[in-house]
């Protein structure tokens, strides 16, 4: 059986860009959503998964704020 198909996309997030999650607790997960009906990607989590997504967007804020304190 071969790979599973493989996707890559990105997106810009700027101040008009719609952010917003739904809850699925009876599964213990959301999905994240990064855009609008114009256009917009999911990002599927269990909980322990959003914990991961949630440091490593703490680590990326700390890492700008390193350089403007350095600068």
């Amino acid at each position: 059986m071969g790979a599973a198909p493989y996707l890559s996309t990105g997106v810009h997030i700027d101040p008009d860009t719609s952010l917003s999650f739904r809850s699925h607790p009876d599964d213990d997960r959301v999905v994240v959503m990064l855009g609008d009906n114009g256009g917009y990607v999911a990002v599927f989590l269990p909980r322990t998964e959003l914990d991961r997504l949630a440091e490593v967007i703490a680590q990326a804020q700390q890492s700008l704020s390193a350089v403007k304190v350095a600068a």
